[in-house]
């Protein structure tokens, strides 16, 4: 997705890989922090996927919840769990990621199709004052 920003550092990767192939470890390409994120990220959608799910459903206008791509409706769940658990995240940050990972990754439309029901549930959480993030520009 991010090809013209990582070429460089592929064809890097690559020609390590190739020139001593035994002393290259894979497990090092994704560093210790974004590796724990992406950890805290899934069981965090795991554990609250019901939840997650009834903020979800009810923004689906005219569409059955069931024949939402399964891509999509984890797309939004991660987005949802971004908004209520990583405090750091800023929201825009996090539609604005999961935009292009639906444009990506699904289709088009999946794109709008997630902005709308993303900033829909971001708009209630903080009419809610259920959204609870972290300025560290002003700290």
């Amino acid at each position: 997705m991010n090809w013209d920003d990582d070429a460089d550092m592929a064809v890097q990767l690559l020609k390590a890989y190739l020139q001593k192939p035994g002393s290259f470890n894979f497990k090092e390409l994704v560093s210790p922090d974004k590796m724990q994120f992406a950890k805290s990220l899934l069981t965090t959608v795991l554990e609250k996927s019901e939840h997650l799910e009834t903020l979800i459903v009810p923004r689906l206008k005219n569409w059955d919840a069931e024949r939402i791509a399964l891509l999509d409706m984890i797309l939004m769940k991660m987005g949802v769990a971004e908004f209520l658990y990583f405090e750091t995240i800023p929201p825009k940050v996090t539609i604005n990621e999961y935009i292009d990972i639906a444009k990506e990754y699904s289709t088009q439309q999946s794109g709008q199709f997630i902005n709308g029901i993303l900033d829909s549930i971001h708009k209630d959480l903080v009419q809610q004052n259920q959204l609870h993030k972290t300025d560290f520009r002003k700290a």
